[in-house]
């Protein structure tokens, strides 16, 4: 496989995969050999990858920085499995780091996708606004549950592709739009929007378009472009419904193992290169919607008074929501975040 349908294939793993996710073991300590420690890094994605690459710089730079002490070997390819598998062996100590979508992130802190409420946070900017207060606050929480962020990853946006044009919500109630079951706080959202949505795993979505039981999707635009359902869905409204997050995470036993004249170092450079794959991330998913727009998709342009009705037609539903699939407290500091960033304050 060429090394850039890999790396959609991995944008389709971050979106996407969602193992079960409902046992998880107590935490029994990291491996250690005198001041050694051993740190194995799951990832779900090839090593010939963007993240596979950016995971083996910072294996390498944490060996450098601990002068050998902090030993890591990254999991290329995903030999530990899907994210539930990943999960229940970073609590089990079974490994000690791992690569995480927003929905395992969730499962450790559900805070987490308060950042995905459809509609919530439009553009890259205000994405960059609201983690710049709120990124510290979801890292709390994962701490509470005895895990440490190493670092976050920016994975882009998810777009509505369609039969027929989508400029409206009342457009996209009129069609069969395919999920992942897996998604489950924006399926929640979706429903209570009255759209009609068909869980179905997205490798058999191009068989379902062919005989009817699908007509759109919501997705990124890279995961549509590896499955080319942009060939049977060939219109995509231009607004955005929501970022998806991704992370590296550590679990507690292991980080508390580690020199703490190193913590400070190792979290910056891990950070410095995360940061320098999401360019390289965008970089990805411009490309693709370059292609798929040289095959025939259509971008159509929502006019101002088009996406305020999207707007407040998920405002109408997200009050029945709140403190039962999204967080209260972090939905109202993004608010009040966004608010003063729409101001220009």
């Amino acid at each position: 496989m060429k090394k850039t349908s890999r790396f959609f294939v991995f944008t389709i793993i971050l979106f996407v995969t969602c193992g079960n996710f409902s046992v998880l073991f107590a935490q029994r300590g990291g491996r250690t050999q005198g001041n050694i420690v051993e740190v194995k890094i799951a990832s779900p994605v090839p090593k010939e990858s963007p993240w596979g690459v950016t995971l083996d710089r910072i294996a390498a730079e944490w060996i450098r920085i601990s002068n050998n002490e902090v030993r890591v070997r990254i999991l290329h390819n995903g030999q530990e499995g899907g994210e539930g598998k990943m999960l229940s062996s970073l609590a089990s100590n079974n490994i000690q780091a791992a690569v995480l979508t927003s929905f395992g992130l969730s499962t450790i802190a559900p805070e987490v996708m308060t950042i995905s409420v459809p509609f919530l946070i439009r553009n890259d900017g205000e994405l960059e606004a609201v983690l710049k207060e709120v990124q510290g606050d979801l890292e709390a929480h994962i701490r509470t549950a005895d895990y440490h962020v190493l670092a976050w990853s920016k994975a882009g946006w998810v777009n509505i592709f369609s039969k027929d044009p989508v400029f409206v919500p009342d457009d996209l109630r009129r069609l069969k739009v395919a999920t992942n079951a897996e998604a489950g706080e924006m399926n929640t959202a979706f429903k209570m929007m009255g759209f009609n949505l068909v869980e179905v795993d997205y490798t058999d979505v191009g068989t379902k378009m062919m005989t009817g039981a699908v007509t759109a999707v919501y997705q990124s635009p890279a995961a549509v472009a590896a499955y080319r359902l942009h060939q049977m869905l060939k219109n995509m409204a231009s607004i955005n419904i929501a970022p998806f997050m991704g992370g590296i995470v550590m679990n507690k036993v292991t980080w508390d193992k580690i020199n703490p004249s190193y913590r400070d170092e190792l979290i910056r450079v891990t950070r410095r290169i995360a940061a320098e794959l999401d360019a390289s991330m965008q970089r990805t998913i411009n490309n693709a919607l370059t292609v798929m727009v040289r095959d025939g998709l259509k971008v159509n342009q929502l006019s101002s008074a088009q996406e305020q009705i999207w707007y407040n037609d998920v405002e109408r539903v997200i009050p029945g929501l709140l403190g039962i699939t999204f967080d209260r407290t972090i939905y109202q500091k993004i608010e009040g975040i966004l608010k003063k960033y729409r101001s220009g304050r």
